[in-house]
């Protein structure tokens, strides 16, 4: 195998030399041959002529030579990689048109493809992402897990599938100070063996490790690594930044140490910032100095935990060996003196045990399913610039048609024309998906940021550095699309009889090229209608999504986001002093009224389970927000019955509580819900709530939800109050004039300063930013197709609006009217595309079936939506049959008659 091997390469890298060869040895035998024949007594030149009749013809035997050695099909196939590339550089129109059209259909994959590959598809950037497991504690209903530190302890004290286990609590954005300058940073806190678990090596410095997380000491090592990006924004990459100490939460920590560029730990998509022992995370997250208390919190599961298997043991085989365990596990780190509610949601807890490989993501989830449909939409728009070129090179293959008939007449065979074809089909598609490599990449980083700069508070992106399967899917794509509209043209063309071939005025090939072009023309007809309908649905469902009113009043309404000073919550009476910050905003200049919330509309929803109290029925699902006095007025959320929160509804009085009108009527469909008590079942302190009043609904969270159960609760009555203000502000003026003044609010009482104000029409805008990527991108490829579609169709008119001069000058000639002849070429082309919206009308209604769970307010059957589609479609048909059945008028008959 190895000297046939390294034959091929010499025969291929050193022709001369082994053609040399080859002679040598033929005239070896040549000369023993007659030397054998000449001692036999022949004479000399009867000899030379016997042994050249015997050995046979040297060029024979070199032909025989290359085709064994397989130097033949390389030398042809080198042959047509030069003859297709002199013959694309002759038609640079032609080629730029057609590099063009591949390189908006491949771009277009290419880079919905490395967003999917990216986000979706790729492992984590660590040595031996496939060992990676995920392990976490869920109660039944609930979307996120975690774990308690004990039951972090347990698990890995007592499993056996595992080489190493690890936890962390991620992206807390909390105060860091840089040399006396304040900023918001994301911290993460991990424990010893994070990195290690992960294969992570330093930059400079070293990193977190086990001495540094000692959780049985009561004062925690404050040490801090930095991230790579973090590192070389805020210190310009100053290797002297070792040692140095920065402040997060006014605690001190000491920088040992920077992570090397891309490192992410267990995310797809955020890079660390800064990360700290889990031992430090009761400081920096809940300002608690009773570091011991907070860890040994047996009630709280606010870790991670992932783990690396062991060499040769399973996913399946350590769910099966964890899940014996977990029982013992959980009992023995149930709480101390659990109430009876606490008790049964912690024994209903289950393990999930699943593959970490791929990391976690936030916008996984939102945007994966949008991914695959415009992958889809992506690829049909693919389908179609194929079948464009595929009528290019009909087109091209008739004036080529002498040329091949020649060729066919010489002793070409069939295989030699369709391989010589389609290897210039492959040449364009390669350099189309060169190009389209280039705009697929610069599009999937485009919309990267798009997607991370309205998701993210801190700096998050993908890693969209193209990997073995970003190049594998480009070179399927480049074989697969020349191969696809090289095909068709390839094999008719070599079919041709040499024949009618050649002769110039042949009206067989016209024919057949025009059945064949107006099956392709046909083709991209229904696939441009199929497009077109999905995205006139998706642009109906967003502007049903921006008219929605949710409820409470959009306009003149101000997101004020509040953070606090380090230490500023330290001992802070929540009650005076949020009633002294919404007085003071509320009296300034401009503004109308002000009121705080915990939430941002339009943003994650908060759901919890509610039910009347003492009454044994189901629960109702419904969502949950916390607010203070004045976000009622401030939202614009009317008051039906009772009141509203006063600021005496503190932790001292009664519990209360405020429903929607939905929830009301949901929970008391016979009386009226006023003074009636109710109890938030999945959280043990909202117990014995009384209904106080009954607001109007409002889709607060999800503005795609319409009147969905609300509970009001006043965070006032809470002691144990925690997380992100949001201070709502509704102005008589426009936000910038007011912007200045709620800041300066704020800081001058000392405890909170304001990182961000935004409208809250600019919240919703972001809540729905999956639908307005996919309505963009979709009605981007609709426009493609159409164009693409319409392009066809003038192409295929007008090569037969030449093909048959000949008879309309003898229309013409025999009495015709020129506008006759424009309504015949036009009843053409619109029959044309008739046809094709009767073909694609079916292929429509089943792709927008697809898309069904996706939209918002609207049929994927919409009638109305159909018909506009379809006018556009007829009306750009029409438009592109129009310049030729023009040209078609001013055929002169007497220059018709000669014509051929």
């Amino acid at each position: 195998m190895f000297d046939d091997l390294r034959l091929r390469l010499r025969s291929l890298l050193r022709k001369n030399s082994v053609e040399a060869g080859l002679n040598d040895e033929l005239r070896f035998h040549f000369e023993q041959q007659v030397e054998k024949l000449v001692a036999s007594g022949v004479p000399l030149d009867e000899a030379r002529c016997r042994a050249r009749l015997t050995i046979g013809s040297h060029d024979q035997i070199h032909e025989e030579f290359r085709d064994a050695s397989g130097v033949r099909f390389l030398e042809t196939l080198l042959q047509d990689i030069r003859f297709a590339f002199r013959m694309l550089r002759k038609s640079p129109g032609f080629t730029a048109v057609a590099v063009l059209t591949l390189a908006l259909g491949i771009g277009a994959n290419t880079a919905i493809f490395s967003l999917l590959d990216g986000l979706v598809l790729r492992d984590l950037p660590v040595p031996h992402p496939e060992q990676l497991v995920r392990v976490d504690a869920y109660a039944p209903g609930d979307s996120v897990g975690g774990l308690s530190l004990p039951m972090f302890q347990e698990i890995a004290r007592d499993q056996k599938a595992f080489s190493s286990m690890f936890a962390w609590e991620g992206e807390g954005i909390v105060n860091i100070e840089i040399n006396g300058s304040l900023s918001r940073g994301d911290v993460w806190s991990v424990d010893g063996n994070f990195y290690s678990s992960l294969g992570a090596n330093p930059e400079i410095g070293r990193l977190i490790s086990p001495e540094d997380v000692n959780a049985n000491s009561a004062t925690p090592t404050l040490v801090g690594v930095l991230g790579y990006d973090y590192w070389q924004t805020y210190f310009g990459g100053d290797p002297a930044v070792i040692g140095k100490t920065i402040k997060i939460e006014q605690f001190p920590f000491t920088v040992i140490g920077v992570t090397r560029p891309g490192f992410a730990g267990m995310t797809a998509d955020i890079p660390f910032q800064i990360a700290i022992p889990i031992t430090a995370s009761p400081l920096v997250f809940d300002n608690d100095t009773d570091v011991q208390k907070h860890l040994q919190r047996r009630d709280a599961l606010w870790l991670d935990g992932a783990a690396r298997l062991k060499p040769g043991v399973t996913l399946d085989q350590a769910r099966a060996q964890l899940n014996s365990l977990w029982p013992a596990i959980r009992a023995t780190t149930l709480p101390v003196n659990p109430t009876p509610e606490l008790r049964s949601r912690f024994l209903s807890l289950r393990l999930n045990v699943e593959s970490g490989a791929r990391g976690s993501s936030y916008v996984r989830g939102r945007f994966s399913t949008p991914l695959y449909i415009l992958l889809g939409i992506s690829g049909l728009i693919l389908l179609i610039a194929c079948a464009n070129l595929a009528s290019l090179i009909l087109s091209r293959a008739a004036a080529r048609s002498h040329e091949m008939g020649l060729r066919v007449a010489l002793g070409a065979s069939r295989w030699r024309l369709v391989r010589q074809t389609l290897t210039e089909s492959v040449m364009l598609s390669v350099f189309g998906t060169l190009a389209g490599l280039i705009l697929g990449l610069w599009g999937s980083r485009a919309l990267s940021n798009l997607i991370f700069s309205e998701t993210y508070i801190v700096p998050a992106a993908l890693n969209l550095k193209p990997d073995l399967r970003m190049l594998a899917f480009a070179s399927a794509v480049a074989i697969l699309t020349g191969v696809l509209f090289g095909l068709g043209p390839a094999l008719r063309s070599s079919a041709r009889d040499p024949n009618s071939a050649l002769q110039q005025g042949s009206r067989g090939v016209g024919r057949v090229m025009g059945r064949l072009g107006k099956s392709l023309i046909l083709t991209q007809i229904a696939l441009s209608l199929t497009l077109l309908a999905c995205a006139g649905l998706f642009i109906r469902s967003l502007e049903n999504l921006r008219d929605v009113h949710p409820g409470f009043q959009i306009e003149g309404l101000l997101d004020v986001n509040l953070n606090p000073n380090p230490g500023g919550y330290k001992n802070l009476n929540w009650a005076a002093y949020f009633h002294q910050l919404t007085d003071k905003v509320a009296a300034l200049p401009g503004v109308a009224s002000a009121g705080i919330s915990h939430m941002r509309p339009g943003w994650m929803e908060w759901n919890e389970q509610v039910a009347v109290r003492a009454i044994e029925r189901s629960t109702v699902d419904a969502n949950c927000a916390m607010s203070m006095p004045g976000f009622f007025r401030t939202m614009g959320i009317g008051l039906i019955r009772g009141r509203t929160f006063t600021w005496q509804d503190n932790d001292r009085a009664p519990r209360v509580a405020l429903v929607s009108e939905s929830l009301a009527r949901t929970l008391f469909p016979a009386r009226g819900a006023l003074g009636q008590r109710i109890d938030v079942t999945s959280e043990p302190n909202w117990k014995d709530l009384q209904i106080v009043g009954v607001v109007s609904d409002a889709s607060v969270y999800n503005i795609r939800k319409h009147a969905p159960p609300t509970i009001y609760l006043p965070s006032i009555q809470y002691g144990d109050y925690s997380g992100w203000s949001q201070l709502m502000v509704r102005t008589r003026i426009a936000p910038a004039g007011v912007e200045n003044s709620i800041r300066e609010a704020v800081k001058s009482l000392g405890h909170e300063y304001v990182p961000q104000i935004e409208t809250v029409a600019t919240d919703i805008s972001h809540s729905i930013l999956q639908e307005r990527i996919t309505t963009m991108l979709s009605a981007f490829f609709g426009v493609l197709a159409l164009l693409l579609a319409a392009v066809g169709l003038f192409g295929l008119i007008s090569y037969n609006v030449t093909r048959r001069t000949r008879e309309l000058g003898i229309r013409l000639a025999l009495g015709a009217q020129r506008g006759g002849i424009l309504r015949l070429v036009l009843r053409e082309t619109l029959l044309l595309a008739l046809v094709g919206v009767l073909i694609g009308l079916p292929c429509a209604l089943v792709a927008t079936r697809l898309i069904a769970h996706v939209l918002f307010g609207v049929k994927p059957y919409d009638p109305l939506t159909l018909a506009v589609v379809i006018l556009v479609l007829l009306g750009v048909s029409a438009l592109a049959g129009y310049i030729p059945a023009r040209r078609a008028m001013k055929v002169d008959p007497m220059i018709a008659l000669r014509y051929e």
